[in-house]
């Protein structure tokens, strides 16, 4: 594959999504019931039930742009996907889940050529294995070493997952309270060593209902930095980069899953090339990214 057609692919992935950082959500209103903002402080604990299942959608929509010497592009993607998320294992250390992708479809667009993303597509009828504190924070996910829809890119894909599950305080949730949570992904590849850190800011903003559900809404911040490794297609770049998130999360007071979430996110890296068991890629490259993504509970 030539170098343009490796950047193009890259950037699918890397627009695929930043929007993740995808989850949370966003400047475009959360539709349904008027939001409350004068309701009592309420408890909301996130729990499992071996067997429990929920269905989620991810849409996601990203312009990516790249610059390096003697080239410089700009890309459109749109992806989907439906998921059904089934606890399998409840005990006082940790909850096991399966996120089954039953639906996965992504299309590209680089100027007036459109075209269908067939890494993503490969994602329909696969699993992805989590493991989770008790109270929902990602430990570890297992099950799809090698995928080039997780392994390529800067590793955006483990954002997106990341938040379907944000962070709930210990106490009652009033109108204006604001809490802090460390923003730290486990890896989801098994060839590249990637680290995201930063922190969430997030805010109580009212209460309404979404779908008939409870819940209690949430604005979050998310500042980030990244280091790591970005390949595609052979090629090696050793990535450093920056971004934000600012969106919505609705959370049902019942339970504390997520109900429906939009984030705006924007992101920006930097590679040089760097020779890996023998893959290398020359020079330097610039790469920004905005993205929006909705989570929908099906």
């Amino acid at each position: 594959m030539n170098t343009r057609v490796a950047l193009i692919a890259t950037l699918v992935i890397v627009g695929l999504v930043a929007a993740s950082l995808f989850v949370t959500g966003c400047a475009s209103g959360t539709g349904g019931a008027q939001i409350d903002t004068s309701a009592a402080p309420v408890q909301v604990t996130r729990t499992f039930e071996q067997g429990q299942t929920m269905k989620y959608r991810f849409k996601i929509e990203s312009q990516s742009g790249v610059k390096r010497v003697g080239y410089e592009q700009s890309i459109a993607t749109s992806h989907e996907f439906k998921t059904t998320c089934t606890i399998t294992t409840v005990d006082a250390e940790k909850v096991e889940m399966g996120m089954f992708f039953d639906y996965a479809v992504g299309g590209i667009t680089v100027g007036d050529n459109m075209m269908a993303d067939k890494d993503a597509a490969s994602l329909r009828g696969k699993r992805l294995e989590f493991t989770l504190s008790p109270d929902g924070k990602i430990l570890g996910w297992a099950g799809l070493a090698g995928e080039a829809a997780l392994e390529g890119g800067a590793g955006q894909f483990a954002m997106l997952l990341y938040d379907v599950f944000p962070s709930l305080p210990a106490e009652p949730m009033a109108v204006g309270m604001t809490w802090t949570e460390p923003y730290d992904l486990p890896d989801i590849t098994t060839s590249a060593d990637r680290d995201f850190v930063g922190e969430s800011v997030y805010t109580v903003t009212g209460f309404k209902h979404k779908y008939e559900i409870a819940c209690v809404e949430l604005h979050r911040t998310t500042t980030f930095e990244f280091e790591g490794r970005a390949e595609q297609a052979g090629e090696v770049w050793l990535m450093t980069g920056r971004g934000t998130v600012d969106g919505t999360i609705l959370v049902s007071t019942a339970d504390g899953r997520l109900v429906w979430s939009s984030s705006e996110s924007t992101m920006t890296l930097e590679g040089e090339g760097a020779s890996v068991a023998g893959a290398a890629a020359s020079g330097t490259v610039e790469m920004g990214i905005k993205s929006k993504l909705v989570i929908d509970l099906l």
